[in-house]
């Protein structure tokens, strides 16, 4: 019995993907949630790029791989900036 080695990966990655997926969504609230959930979505990111290049998407895998972090860090950077416009509301008020 034969078995390649691309299906074999192609199977450990969807595995990932499937196991970060699920880690989303029984995550509960804390204190830097959105930035677990960035670090989740980046696992999930470099399993798909993995599949992309097995499946010999070469060029879908590169615009994947530079723009995904974009993404991620404008997520971050908005999150990062509403919290610091909340705390200057709240010392405003007081």
């Amino acid at each position: 019995m034969y078995i390649p080695i691309k299906e074999v990966l192609l199977l450990i990655a969807s595995l990932g993907i499937l196991l970060a997926s699920y880690r989303l969504w029984v995550m509960k609230d804390g204190k830097n949630i959105v930035y677990a959930r960035i670090h989740i979505a980046g696992v999930i990111d470099l399993a798909c790029i993995l599949i992309m290049l097995l499946l010999n998407r070469p060029l879908l895998a590169l615009l994947y791989l530079i723009l995904s972090p974009f993404a991620a860090h404008a997520i971050a950077n908005a999150d990062y900036y509403d919290r610091m416009r909340k705390k200057k509301v709240k010392k405003l008020r007081c």
